[in-house]
């Protein structure tokens, strides 16, 4: 009797430790692999969204190949012209920033008796990141070339993906057997939703960042190129970009004009944000992500645990696929 109770509680613990084991490894393997496989994810997504545009130019008459090159530049262009001009904004007014945010920090306290905005700047983290920040500038000539090998890999694989993606999927739809279902549609699926998300993405952040910008115009708060950018940045951020365009745009305007003005810009914001968001979503995103907003944002933090800044712009379009394969395979 006591055997059996001894060899159930062997069983018992081997199997506990099989699966912190193996939790262990997979944790280690995820470590590993996210930093791998994040840019290739980035990248399909980008060639997806590109696709179209290389399959009208084989339709005007291009070849293949410089068609799948132009579009290789094209989207490596624009995010670095985006990020060019959203550093060149950020250090040309840094040193009009420490004055509106003080002031902002000083009528806070005066109103709630903290600042939070102080709190926040002086603590560590915040200063560890200035530091790193700040080491990265001083390291200008670094930083440029890891860019530059970055952007250069990055239009290499997206050249590759662009010219033989095609092949590629009907390489593979040709090798399964029929009972695992047509692939062909599942990827066109996928393709046509990652390129609804950025898309709508696209347009709800460029309508943001004109809207929250003509606003802060008219309530004469001053940074407008810097508030229209970052907003317009942070849009790509699902749910935590929209509070932390708004915190900065509501920060700026408390410490340029006033509790008045920064009351204004809470309306302005808050009527972009919802309404005309709400207004607008269904119409440029459709179904593409047709999730709950629960999952939207748990999926953006585990995106942003795993992978970082690609891990929060990859996880929601990544999430919807998930979920339209599941819901095809399930009706098959």
């Amino acid at each position: 009797m006591s055997s059996g109770w001894l060899a159930r509680l062997g069983r018992t613990g081997w199997s506990v430790a099989g699966a912190i084991g193996g939790a262990a490894l997979l944790a280690v393997a995820v470590g590993v692999l996210v930093p791998l496989v994040m840019p290739v994810l980035m990248m399909i997504v980008i060639a997806a969204t590109v696709q179209p545009l290389v399959a009208r130019l084989r339709r005007l008459g291009l070849a293949t190949s410089p068609a799948s090159l132009l579009g290789a530049i094209v989207v490596p262009l624009a995010l670095a012209i985006v990020g060019a001009l959203l550093v060149w904004v950020l250090v040309q007014q840094a040193s009009d920033w420490k004055p509106a945010l003080a002031e902002a920090g000083r009528r806070l306290h005066d109103a709630i008796g903290a600042d939070p905005v102080q709190t926040i700047l002086k603590s560590t983290t915040w200063r560890t990141a200035l530091l790193g920040v700040g080491a990265a500038f001083a390291n200008g000539a670094i930083l440029i070339g890891q860019v530059a090998i970055g952007i250069l890999a990055g239009v290499y694989l997206l050249y590759y993906m662009l010219r033989d993606g095609p092949r590629c999927v009907a390489a593979i739809e040709r090798r399964l057997p029929a009972a695992a279902g047509p692939p062909h549609d599942l990827v066109e699926r996928a393709a046509t939703q990652l390129r609804r998300y950025m898309l709508g993405t696209t347009v709800v952040a460029v309508m943001d960042a004109a809207v929250i910008t003509l606003g802060a115009a008219i309530l004469r708060v001053p940074f407008l190129l810097t508030i229209a950018i970052v907003t317009f940045v942070t849009a790509f951020v699902p749910y935590l970009g929209a509070w932390i365009a708004a915190i900065f745009a509501v920060l700026l305007a408390l410490g340029a004009g006033g509790v008045t003005t920064a009351v204004w810009m809470v309306v302005i914001v808050l009527i972009t944000q919802n309404v005309l968001e709400g207004i607008l979503r269904p119409f440029v995103f459709g179904r593409a992500l047709n999730l709950h907003p629960v999952v939207v944002l748990a999926a953006t933090v585990l995106g942003a645990a795993l992978g970082g800044l690609c891990g929060v712009f990859l996880a929601p379009p990544l999430a919807a696929i998930a979920r339209s394969w599941w819901s095809a395979r399930h009706q098959a």
